[in-house]
């Protein structure tokens, strides 16, 4: 696992689930979607206490993912005469999906940026998010990155249309291919570069996605994975 997989993953999980609240919202009032500080403060007013309950349900197994090579391997771990019994609460299984205490630790500090920066009334910005690491620390992207690629992919589309079903949502709204697009561009750069890409208004949405996948292999793997979770979401939702 790289060291940009886990913030990456933390950031696109309130990022997209703020978004989808907010585009439903929009929808509602025939509106764009509009991050504005009072209506990101309203999202966490209204849903304050659902924010962890969804963290926990989409982002378990993204991270068991991320630090296991097998589920079988973690679920060995979580039924071990040691483990089982500190099992008190659904937040202890955090302790062990993240493996060590230090990458639970930073599991909890960028879950605390996040939490903090929607408490400010704003998504954390790009620059917030690397301003946040010592230089040095996060990692250029390459090729074999797939399983991050994927990863982050489902947290993404899944964190939208759980915050849109917050929101109560009706259907699949035209615009959301559009905001999961925006929210691919956006958080693709957390897992693959150290900066963010620095894009003129003229790049169109091919060139930009090859640019923050780094390569054509990943865009690949970031737009089938997209799809699949998309036609997920409208089989669950008939």
């Amino acid at each position: 696992m790289t060291r940009n997989a886990q913030p990456a993953l933390v950031r696109a999980f309130f990022a997209s689930f703020a978004e989808g609240i907010l585009s439903a919202e929009a929808e509602r009032m025939g509106g764009e979607v509009e991050m504005t500080p009072r209506s990101v403060k309203q999202v966490m007013l209204n849903h304050y206490e659902e924010i962890s309950h969804h963290f926990f349900d989409i982002m378990f197994y993204p991270l068991a993912l991320l630090h296991y090579d097998t589920a079988e391997e973690l679920i060995d771990i979580l039924r071990s005469p040691e483990v089982a019994p500190t099992l008190k609460a659904r937040e202890d299984l955090f302790l062990h999906v993240c493996r060590t205490e230090e990458a639970h630790e930073d599991m909890v500090t960028e879950y605390r940026r996040n939490f903090s920066a929607l408490l400010g009334g704003r998504v954390m910005t790009l620059d917030d998010f690397f301003d946040g690491f010592p230089e040095g620390y996060l990692e250029e992207g390459g090729a074999d990155y797939t399983r991050e690629i994927r990863v982050l992919t489902q947290v993404v589309v899944r964190s939208f249309f759980a915050g849109r079903k917050v929101a109560a949502a009706e259907g699949m709204g035209g615009s959301n291919q559009i905001c999961l697009y925006r929210l691919l561009l956006d958080t693709m750069q957390c897992l693959l570069h150290t900066a963010p890409v620095d894009m003129s208004d003229e790049t169109d949405l091919t060139e930009a996605f090859l640019t923050v996948c780094r390569g054509e292999e990943n865009m690949m793997v970031m737009m089938q994975t997209m799809q699949e979770e998309l036609s997920s979401t409208t089989t669950a939702a008939t």
